[in-house]
């Protein structure tokens, strides 16, 4: 990665860097926040547009019923696949496409060891994380860029919760990989 980002801009090497700084990754986030904003007075986010999606599946669960009927929320469904393309097309296009199922020794220590065993994690995993959000109204991205920037009290400590658990079960993580005398 280069430090002198906006030199030769003929070649883009933001475009092409590996890893963007903090300072370019987080005002594109909030130039990104601001336009979605203006441009829909709807907030950044992913939970209520995975509830869209669930509702047009027939979802008869009120936690997943989202907008779904609502023409004006139909962009938020190509959100989401816009989300897996765009990160498809980068990787693709970059040369870094990969499938890892293995995450490194603390993470292989903590899941089960067959791929189908940490599919039915990840599917269990990302169950629980779409319903917290849900519940929570609102992702970690909805709250946290959103509603802080906004003002939002709820968001606020919403955002401090996220941050709370992550510590938490870090923490925890690192316990049990302890008293299971794996290496941490």
């Amino acid at each position: 990665m280069t430090n002198d980002l906006f030199t030769g801009m003929g070649n883009l090497p933001l475009l092409s860097a590996d890893l963007w700084p903090a300072w370019v990754a987080g005002g594109a986030i909030g130039l990104f926040a601001f336009a979605q904003r203006w441009l829909t007075d709807q907030p950044l986010g992913c939970s209520a547009a995975f509830g869209n999606v669930c509702a047009r599946a027939g979802s008869r669960l009120p936690l997943f019923q989202g907008d779904a009927h609502s023409p004006a929320t139909d962009w938020k469904i190509w959100f989401l696949v816009g989300i897996f393309l765009g990160g498809l097309f980068a990787s693709v296009s970059t040369g870094t496409w990969a499938a890892p199922a293995h995450f490194g020794a603390f993470y292989d220590a903590l899941m089960p060891q067959t791929t189908l065993g940490r599919i039915a994690w990840w599917l269990f995993g990302g169950v629980l994380i779409g319903m917290g959000a849900r519940m929570a109204g609102g992702c970690t991205s909805g709250h946290t860029i959103n509603g802080v920037a906004m003002g939002s009290p709820a968001s606020m400590v919403a955002s401090m919760l996220f941050f709370a658990a992550a510590l938490g079960t870090a923490h925890l993580a690192q316990f049990l990989l302890k008293l299971s005398g794996g290496a941490a």
